[in-house]
């Protein structure tokens, strides 16, 4: 028999073996403010490892370095869900931890945000929340991770709530004021609003009440629905102090409305009573309304600069008429707490939006950044648009240094905008129409039946053993849907530029997509770019496992070009193009429309994205000109 493996042994398998499941092509990406999550079926070799069952699945999450917006006071979300998962059975448990990234159980199930992303919140699901919030409220204090030393004691709720008063000013409102400082002055946020909020001698002092563990971040997308019961998740944000934090906090961002808000307090008092944590709800008639206000003033500096910073390299009044709604939203709400002298309306906040994205404190928004977290890491404004024109220089340096070159381009984002605004969900649903015409719905995962994308669809069912005498009438609706949308696809801004710059200085160029080669041919046609690629557009065939991130159609571009993949760099934006592009051996950069979208392509490793084509373009049209 022989013996078991060392402890440091075993650990070094595990993190061998865990690390190429980041990589797998069955998984799927699911991103949060804060990490990304790559969900993926347990192989055998693991699961007996890590003593799971097989083929369960788990969840590979790599957290979003960048600045924080909320605090973080305990650095290991695994280590406090050790503790969390003893006392509340049903949150997911952390299986291995390997400090840069770790592994979690995963729940299936739907979450909140998709089944009911903004409607009424019935008492029964108001009750569970209840409920919830009692059960966090026993977890010992002592088991809990080390506080920071300058934590404030259990029960002294005035400091904690002054801690958290400091953090918004010295960590999110001063270090953004030098880049936002034209936009919240435009708007009507003065320098000295947190400042004043704090002072506020109107305010009575709070009452004490015991700490206990909060979540801080309980809202609909952080709760998965699981048959009849709900699983609160992510629990990074989590800190320890006063209840009436964690209450208001959840009461804000469910968005409920002033009803629902006094129905889901009382049954809160009434649950955390029944737990014996009365003296946890002490004050709470006068003390709720001030933590309201603080997470109503807290949230309007984020809210502001994630619109700002939201906007498409090249915007139009639709853009900036819908960053310009969410930023009134924001201010309205806290015009109160932080006495805001007048709000804006929604033309004057569009016009400000409209000054900052033309001057020079919005080049990060234009070019490749370092956006993380929920909105972004704020550098030096020099040095990073220092960095931008580098990154710029540095592909037209590879692209003009001699020896033939090529250019992949994935189609759907660098070319156009195939499917805008979650047009492909029709194309889905005719494609799931059809497998529930041939009596195979229940062969789809409640995630393919929800998914927006067809391709999930046409790959669930060539995978399915009773689904692969459907591929082919699949993929014909498939091509049907893609052709009709490329009549109408959007430019992306720049890209035809490119190609045409490309083509000027006799680089060569291809296509390598997911899509139909037909709906590619109609577009490029429409656009009158057909020349430029001639024969060279590689897409899907009748054999959906070669979908990338297979590289197969990046290793037909290269055959028919004649060239190697040192040679190559392809132009993608998902990491499906990035994984592709490391099996092919080709150089990648990703493009992104705008700093949300540049996230996963980051955190799976690309080194450069652009969030506009142009610059480039230009640069290489003055180098042959």
């Amino acid at each position: 028999m022989s013996s078991p493996l060392p402890r440091r042994a075993h650990q070094a398998l595990v993190r061998r073996i865990a690390d190429s499941y980041r990589e797998r092509p069955d998984g799927r990406v699911a991103n949060g403010h804060h990490n990304v999550n790559y969900v993926v079926p347990l192989g055998w070799s693991l699961a007996l490892l890590l003593l799971m069952p097989f083929r369960t699945q788990v969840k590979c999450r790599t957290p979003l370095a960048g600045m924080e917006v909320v605090p973080r006071i305990w650095p290991s979300e695994a280590q406090l869900l050790s503790v969390v998962t003893r006392y509340l059975r049903e949150v997911p448990r952390c299986v291995a931890d390997f400090g840069d990234w770790s592994m979690h159980a995963y729940r299936d199930g739907q979450t909140l945000s998709d089944v009911n992303p903004d409607g009424p919140v019935d008492d029964e699901l108001m009750r569970s929340f209840a409920d919830f919030f009692a059960r966090t409220a026993g977890v010992p204090e002592e088991e809990l991770p080390p506080r920071p030393e300058d934590w404030p004691e259990s029960g002294d709720s005035q400091s904690f709530l002054d801690w958290l008063i400091d953090f918004t000013e010295d960590r999110v409102h001063r270090p953004n004021r030098g880049r936002f400082d034209a936009l919240f002055e435009a708007v009507g946020i003065r320098a000295d609003a947190v400042t004043k909020f704090k002072r506020d001698s109107d305010r009575p002092s709070l009452t004490s009440r015991p700490f206990c563990l909060l979540h801080t971040d309980v809202h609909r997308a952080n709760v998965v629905i699981d048959q009849d019961e709900i699983i609160v998740i992510d629990w990074e944000l989590a800190i320890y102090g006063d209840p009436l934090h964690d209450l208001a906090t959840h009461l804000v961002r469910m968005g409920y409305d002033k009803d629902e808000q006094k129905r889901m307090t009382r049954l809160w008092a009434e649950a955390m009573v029944r737990a014996g944590h009365e003296d946890m709800t002490a004050g709470l008639d006068t003390d709720l309304g001030v933590y309201l206000d603080f997470e109503y003033a807290q949230s309007v500096f984020p809210d502001v600069i994630r619109a700002a910073l939201a906007l498409p390299a090249y915007s139009d009044e639709d853009d900036f008429r819908a960053a310009a709604l969410k930023v009134c939203r924001a201010l309205r709400r806290a015009a109160e707490p932080l006495k805001l002298a007048d709000v804006p309306d929604e033309r004057l906040v569009a016009r400000a939006l409209r000054d900052w994205h033309a001057g020079p404190r919005s080049t990060l928004g234009h070019a490749a950044v370092e956006a993380t977290d929920e909105w972004g890491t704020v550098e030096d404004d020099d040095a990073r648009e220092r960095s931008d024109a580098d990154e710029f220089t540095e592909v037209a340096d590879w692209l003009t240094s001699g020896g033939r070159r090529c250019v992949l381009f994935d189609f759907d984002g660098p070319i156009c905008r195939l499917f805008p605004h979650g047009s492909s969900e029709s194309v889905a649903h005719d494609l799931r129409g059809l497998v529930s015409e041939r009596g195979l719905i229940d062969r789809l995962t409640d995630d393919v039946r929800q998914s927006i994308d067809p391709h999930d669809v046409l790959r669930a069912m060539d995978q399915d053993p009773l689904g692969t005498s459907l591929v082919a009438e699949l993929e014909v609706r498939l091509t049907k849907g893609e052709v009709a949308a490329a009549s109408t696809a959007p430019p992306t801004p720049g890209a035809s530029a490119l190609i045409r710059a490309l083509k000027a200085m006799g680089c060569p160029i291809a296509v390598v997509t997911n899509n139909s080669p037909k709906a590619v041919a109609a577009y490029l046609e429409r656009e009158g770019l057909t020349n430029a690629f001639g024969p060279h557009v590689y897409g899907r065939t009748d054999q959906p496992s070669l979908l990338k991130p297979n590289p197969d159609s990046l290793y037909r571009a290269l055959d028919a070009l004649g060239l190697e993949s040192d040679d190559a760099l392809m132009i993608g934006d998902t990491v499906t193009d990035l994984e592709a592009a490391g099996k092919a051996g080709a150089r990648f950069v990703g493009y992104a429309r705008d700093e949300g979208k540049a996230v996963p392509l980051r955190t799976a490793g690309a080194q450069t994205v652009f969030t506009t084509l142009q610059p480039l373009a230009d640069l290489l049209k003055q180098r042959s000109s």
